[in-house]
């Protein structure tokens, strides 16, 4: 009798080690093609705008230092070569700062597919918010600056004496406690986000003041300037921003 046996095909294996790397790498490349091209988008914004900074470190330093009313104090360069230090620093102040909005949005367009509809909507409209209170807590830093320096000229005045500062001291100071301030003011729209988001409850937040409060002034101590004053505003404005929160979510 004839044999009707069908010999079966052979079959090949596509779930290697190997395919499946390739697999993967094949599903995440444009991913990471599109990440690369923002990140060497921002780089190349940080790099233009640091240069600028750099160049022109003298008009913006000049420009900052008028807002701020030195009467009574006499600012100096300490070493030959400060300037150098203040023209990199400058630059990469200016960098950071002209770079910080485009960083912004390529970081909501990386989120938006891992959030659903309604937390990316949240999120988009509290950056707005954000953006601003830190530009308004950057602001209350330097007139808190302002208030050390009327405290300090006016002493220097009364006391016949001269204050002497170092430049590069002041404008890290200044720096320091217009970022630090700035991030305070986000105090809302974190505990906002925490609060929407379901990752904490309001009543949880609430009952750690105990522990929040005095992380607060400890993290007052550090930040410049170091004197009475400056604490108790420092103090003050976090403790009253996290209130101001709570009071706004009540209905979470």
């Amino acid at each position: 009798m004839p044999s009707d046996i069908v010999t079966p095909k052979a079959t090949t294996q596509d779930s290697t080690p190997g395919s499946v790397v390739d697999d993967t790498i094949a599903k995440f490349l444009p991913y990471l093609q599109e990440i690369q091209k923002k990140l060497t988008i921002l780089l190349v914004v940080i790099l233009i705008s640091a240069l600028s900074g750099f160049l022109y470190y003298q008009k913006i330093l000049t420009f900052i230092m008028r807002i701020f009313n030195l009467k009574g104090i006499t600012v100096v360069l300490s070493s030959p070569y400060q300037f150098i230090d203040l023209a990199i620093n400058t630059g990469i102040a200016t960098g950071v700062i002209v770079a910080f909005p485009l960083f912004i949005y390529y970081l909501l367009g990386f989120l938006k597919p891992a959030l659903g509809h309604k937390e990316f909507k949240l999120i988009t409209r509290l950056v707005p918010l954000a953006l601003g209170l830190f530009i308004f807590g950057f602001g209350f830093g330097a007139w808190v600056m302002q208030l050390v320096i009327n405290i300090f000229s006016k002493t220097a005045i009364d006391f016949s004496v001269t204050n002497i500062w170092d430049i590069s001291r002041f404008f890290s100071q200044t720096l320091i406690m217009g970022v630090s301030l700035g991030l305070i003011f986000e105090i809302p729209v974190l505990v906002t986000l925490l609060i929407k988001l379901r990752i904490l409850k309001k009543q949880t937040i609430a009952k750690n003041r105990r522990l929040i409060y005095p992380l607060v002034l400890i993290m007052a101590a550090f930040l410049p300037p170091t004197d009475i004053v400056s604490l108790g505003i420092l103090t003050f404005v976090p403790i009253t921003l996290f209130e101001v929160a709570l009071l706004l979510n009540k209905s979470i």
